[in-house]
């Protein structure tokens, strides 16, 4: 018996949790944390659908919250198995989990202090000791290479694009009575984008799992250089701080980089970007260590080991260096996490920088539903932040085309060596309106069997 089981990012794009089954072995694909509505984060707290203890593995693809963030807690809750990552997804995770366990104490730490808790007192999801507790299960997987779980499971990475490391996962399962192979897209990153290397040709499969964040979208086709050096040069004409949101890994390095460029082929005046984000800076340096996994020039790293941030950048590590940017004037450039706007130090920054109508707010990625950012990405002039109003006084703009997802013609691009149909795909990681398009491409344009599962469908393969 080989079966399938959605415990995440079904209909949503958070929380990616996949239950493979094959007769009484059980292994995760991803483990990632809902993020969002306060109704979807509330699964984060409830009980799981599943005996952690039961689980000999988990496989993971890349290093962003929604796809590890919940190890931790899995951990906590009995597992003791082996994780498996690429390498540079095992660095990224230290310093990710670390960093997102600091800022749940911290978090509930502030909660308690101001009293605006509806718990008393409120707790952490999971501790910064439990994220190093859960970093010793980790076991790094190179790419291309089968990896052997006994006889029933083998599974072997596949580069994804996306960020540093990201990888898809190709799976062979074996019963005993017939033998099924199944591949998860994770998250697909981009053709010909700046820093980030192009996704590897994808296996034939029996099955696939295919993200749908971008499917029912498309990025304008635009020079993503051009795009940003007149949205710096605006900034610096009006004189205003640009504030721009921005994942630890993956975006804050690429916007760097791009910035850098820019100054060096004299298409901006040079600039202050401040970096704001213990985590992207220690980001920087993994990114440093794994030339071949991104696609800057490898002899420009032998000596500086910031050389994508470069001089005019500076990198503020501690709690009190952040908070003298709230005296920063424009022209400057502030990145902070998270991208999208759901904690982290991008809070103070917003509310000290919202209602100032001299703010330039780019948002440079996908924002999910619930999350600050969609909310003001759709126009919302008074949000709360830390439960106290803030007007959304500021000048928003949006650079969708700096998105680490594919959008759809670039999955269905992805998917074109496949001269064999699969058996069944389902379609994932997208809202509800994303995977119902990416599921009516994919059935009109290749005649491919497809389906968008619900939340903990368990499907037999």
């Amino acid at each position: 018996m080989i079966s399938l089981t959605f415990h995440g990012a079904a209909r949503s794009v958070t929380g990616s949790k996949y239950l493979l089954q094959v007769n009484n072995r059980r292994i995760l694909v991803d483990c990632g944390l809902f993020q969002g509505r306060r109704e979807i984060r509330q699964r984060n707290w409830e009980p799981l659908d599943f005996d952690a203890s039961d689980i000999e593995a988990v496989i993971v693809t890349h290093a962003h919250l929604d796809h590890i963030g919940f190890v931790p807690c899995l951990v906590r809750n009995g597992f003791n198995g082996v994780i498996y990552s690429t390498p540079p997804t095992a660095d990224m995770a230290d310093v990710l989990l670390k960093d997102a366990g600091h800022i749940q104490e911290e978090d509930a730490e502030y909660r308690n202090r101001k009293k605006i808790t509806r718990h008393a007192p409120a707790l952490p999801l999971f501790t910064v000791e439990d994220a190093k507790k859960a970093l010793t299960f980790f076991k790094p997987a190179p790419f291309g290479q089968w990896i052997e779980l006994g006889k029933e499971i083998k599974f072997r990475y596949h580069v994804a694009g996306h960020i540093l490391g990201a990888a898809s996962v190709e799976i062979v399962l074996d019963d005993g009575d017939r033998k099924k192979t199944i591949l998860f897209s994770g998250d697909v990153g981009r053709f010909g984008v700046p820093l980030i290397v192009d996704p590897a040709e994808p296996p034939e499969v029996d099955y696939l799992v295919c993200e749908s964040t971008y499917g029912n979208r498309f990025h304008p086709p635009n020079d993503l250089f051009f795009a940003m050096a007149n949205l710096i040069n605006e900034a610096i004409e009006r004189k205003s701080v640009l504030l721009m949101p921005a994942f630890a890994i993956g975006r804050t390095q690429q916007l760097t980089y791009m910035i850098n460029v820019l100054i060096q082929q004299g298409e901006i005046p040079p600039i202050q970007v401040n970096i704001d984000s213990p985590m992207a800076v220690k980001a920087t340096e993994i990114y440093c260590k794994y030339p071949g996994y991104h696609s800057v020039n490898t002899d420009a790293l032998d000596d500086d080991p910031y050389v994508l941030c470069d001089k005019n950048v500076v990198l503020h590590r501690k709690r009190k260096s952040s908070k003298l940017l709230n005296k920063v004037k424009g022209p400057a450039i502030i990145i902070s996490a998270s991208g999208m706007l759901t904690g982290g130090r991008i809070m103070h920054h917003l509310m000290q920088r919202l209602p100032d109508p001299n703010t330039t707010l780019a948002l440079v990625g996908f924002m999910a539903e619930g999350t600050l950012g969609r909310k003001i990405s759709d126009g919302e002039k008074l949000v709360y932040i830390h439960k106290q109003r803030v007007e959304v006084n500021a000048r928003v703009v949006h650079q969708s085309g700096l998105s680490a997802h594919a959008d759809y013609l670039e999955l269905m691009h992805w998917l074109e060596p496949f001269k064999t149909k699969p058996d069944k795909v389902y379609v994932t990681h997208g809202e509800l309106d994303s995977s119902q398009a990416m599921l009516e491409r994919l059935t009109d344009e290749r005649g491919w069997n497809c389906m968008v599962p619900e939340l903990d469908q368990t499907v037999e393969l």
